[in-house]
């Protein structure tokens, strides 16, 4: 977020230069609002009717918009955005605690600002660095593993900060006769938020300095986040991993120069993990959408066709549309955002429609807390995504692409841009795709924060630049989707996932799974989880072999509680059904969900009534508002729980509690109001004790 730097007094030249250069755009006004307050820290309601009056918009219907979602601000910030995130996995390793201290700290509640005007504190839902949460971000930088005493050191050096530092480094070539070895340092969201960029400062200075035959190389993290930062040199054996090499500890691991070291002096060394593909957690996976993630320069297009890039494109291109729409509907592949509905019958249905202009759209607004892997790959190997959705193009006779990506992801962003601009620059995008007279191109909009973005009509809504509010369906928008055309709609796994299937064919992404659930997905371990990380694995090992052989228990040595897994809206599972087999028809067989793979651990700490009482509270905040179930009956489940917590009339008030879930799971519009109920009815059926209420009076 920028600080406000400048006042805005009515239409200003910066304005009309921003106006003038975004106007022709495709549903600007999302675009547009960006860039006012990315110029000015906020939008001034006297700047409205100029944008209205540009766009051919009424002032209300701009209004609308800018009230609608949570990032844009009408009122000037402080100079410092302090951003404390409020999800579930926070929530389970004491965010709750994290929050009061910052508000008795600061004096400030949030959305206000401290008197000199120098911090603005607010909430977030999700900054998906929920594998080290707390979490808080400041700006465009995010940290993790948050407490009240490194909370105010973040404040202390703020204040004392006479101006910001940037740990931007270029990477220096040298000259010498002797091959560079590489040196790996991660740069995803959650790596930096454990100190990986002073790190690799540090690595930078010392190789300047000592004139040392390195090549540090930024790759993403390969997921392991509980040994993060980790380091990997290359070897002539592979590479060899050391981790977790602390900013206290890197000057130290310099001068010991490992990469000089024999074998058995590399396995003595205290921080050395061996060779990085035989560390259990990762070598016990079934990695194959994330097959790169953490191995190559997500920067480049030569690294990514070294690994087998562009290889699923090239069969592609010598494919008739039917025969790509076949292959995608033979693999089983179903959608990875939640509702697990098969690829290949939207992609069928975008195809036999007749229309001169189709669309792909990727849903990138990953708002669940405990999800992190769409982060993951496009800040790792945001190439497998850009190749995917040119595949999807091709099958369906569309030419362009959105990817409508999560305001809170800025490095996701960046990394995206960047591999766009790469992509055509290598002819892998754009027009004359690989020398065929092939086009495709794409851009990334950015949300505003607004978690009902996440549902693929609002998704759509917010791209044409409008409140993002559920449609009805029908029309489905494989028929009448973005700006009123046929469009495929996939989030970031799905999309990503195409290359690999076109590559190595159907059948050998069937092997994988049981069932209907066919491939490897995703599972992302966080909360109050020993080893927090991603795991990618087939369909059909059980919750608990996730939660024991990987995650290693808690993280602060208590028994584990309880486990949400599928973001906000999935149900909370207690240890009786953690035996279920991970696949998306036996999780719905005990009235839960995978939905996106997200995995959130509580130990036996957790009021499992508060986490009910915020489910309720989530949806309040994150409603679209458009349908009465969901507006209304989020409110009254706040209130009707907090009279069941303090004891008032609870057996009456818990049979209105069980009614009023009814009416929003079958009346709401959509999965927000419709699925709000699980965790409600899960803390209540399977941890009635939290809620001082006898087994007879839970709901069943």
């Amino acid at each position: 977020m920028s600080a406000a730097t400048s006042s805005q007094t009515g239409p200003t030249k910066a304005i009309k230069r921003i106006i003038e250069r975004l106007r022709e755009k495709p549903g600007a006004l999302l675009p547009l609002l960006h860039a006012v307050q990315d110029e000015f820290g906020y939008i001034s309601p006297e700047v409205l009717p100029v944008i209205a009056g540009a766009l051919n918009l009424s002032r209300a219907e701009v209004h609308g918009v800018v009230s609608f979602y949570h990032y844009f601000r009408t009122t000037p910030p402080g100079r410092n955005c302090i951003q404390i995130c409020r999800a579930e996995s926070c929530q389970a390793m004491g965010g709750r605690e994290l929050e009061v201290h910052a508000k008795q700290s600061l004096q400030i509640d949030f959305q206000q600002t401290t008197p000199d005007g120098e911090i603005t504190l607010l909430p977030v839902y999700c900054l998906g660095n929920c594998a080290c949460s707390p979490a808080v971000r400041v700006g465009n930088k995010v940290y993790g593993q948050v407490d009240p005493v490194s909370f105010d050191g973040i404040v202390s050096r703020l204040l004392s900060a006479s101006k910001k530092v940037e740990g931007q480094l270029d990477k220096i070539a040298q000259e010498t006769t002797k091959p560079l070895i590489k040196i790996y340092v991660p740069r995803d969201t959650t790596s930096c938020s454990l100190g990986a960029d002073l790190i690799a400062d540090a690595i930078q200075k010392a190789i300047e300095s000592s004139q040392l035959p390195l090549q540090m190389v930024r790759n993403g993290s390969r997921g392991l986040y509980w040994l993060e930062p980790m380091i990997e040199i290359e070897t002539e054996q592979g590479r060899v991993a050391y981790g977790p090499v602390t900013p206290e500890k890197i000057n130290k691991f310099m001068a010991e120069k490992c990469w000089e070291k024999s074998v058995q002096e590399r396995e003595s060394h205290p921080l050395c993990l061996g060779l990085t593909e035989d560390i259990d957690y990762l070598k016990n996976q079934q990695r194959l959408t994330f097959a790169r993630v953490g191995v190559v320069d997500p920067n480049s297009v030569e690294d990514y066709c070294s690994q087998g890039g562009f290889a699923g494109l090239k069969k592609a291109l010598l494919m008739k549309p039917q025969a790509i729409v076949s292959t995608i509907t033979d693999s089983g592949l179903r959608g990875r955002g939640g509702a697990a509905f098969p690829t290949g019958i939207k992609w069928q249905t975008v195809l036999d429609v007749d229309s001169a202009q189709k669309y792909i759209v990727c849903n990138a607004d990953e708002g669940d807390s405990g999800n992190y892997a769409d982060r993951m790959l496009m800040e790792s190997d945001p190439f497998s995504l850009i190749e995917g959705m040119v595949i999807a193009g091709l099958a369906v006779g569309a030419d362009r692409g959105y990817i409508y990506l999560r305001e809170e992801y800025p490095l996701a962003c960046e990394v995206l841009n960047k591999a766009i601009d790469s992509a055509i620059e290598q002819a892998w995008l754009g027009n004359n795709i690989a020398g065929s007279d092939i086009c495709f191109n794409m851009e990334v909009r950015l949300g505003a924060g607004a978690y009902i973005c996440g549902e693929e009509t609002s998704m759509l809504e917010s791209i044409e630049g409008k409140r993002g509010e559920v449609r009805p369906k029908p029309p489905l928008p494989a028929i009448k989707g973005l700006f009123g055309q046929p469009s495929v709609i996939n989030n970031v796994i799905s999309l990503a996932t195409v290359p690999i299937i076109l590559a190595k064919g159907a059948e050998h992404y069937q092997s994988y799974g049981q069932g209907r659930s066919l491939g490897t997905l995703p599972f992302q371990l966080s909360g109050n989880i020993k080893q927090a990380g991603l795991v990618e694995l087939a369909f059909g090992c059980s919750l608990k072999t996730l939660l024991v052989d990987f995650g290693g228990g808690t993280r602060t040595g208590e028994p584990m509680k309880a486990v949400q897994v599928g973001g906000p809206l999935g149900a909370y599972l207690p240890e009786s059904q953690w035996n279920t087999p991970l696949d998306y028809e036996a999780f719905n067989e005990i009235d839960a969900m995978l939905g996106h793979g997200g995995v959130v651990a509580f130990d036996n700490t957790v009021d499992m009534s508060v986490q009910a009482r915020f489910a309720m509270e989530f949806c309040t905040i994150e409603s679209c508002g458009k349908c009465t179930p969901c507006r209304i009956g989020s409110v009254r489940g706040v209130e009707v729980i907090d009279k069941i917590r303090a004891g008032e009339d609870a057996q009456q008030n818990t049979i209105l509690l069980k009614d009023l879930c009814d009416t929003m799971v079958h009346g709401s519009l959509c999965a927000m109001g419709g699925m709000t109920p699980y965790p409600v009815r899960s803390a209540l059926r399977f941890f009635a004790e939290d809620f001082e209420l006898s087994a007879k009076s839970s709901i069943g």
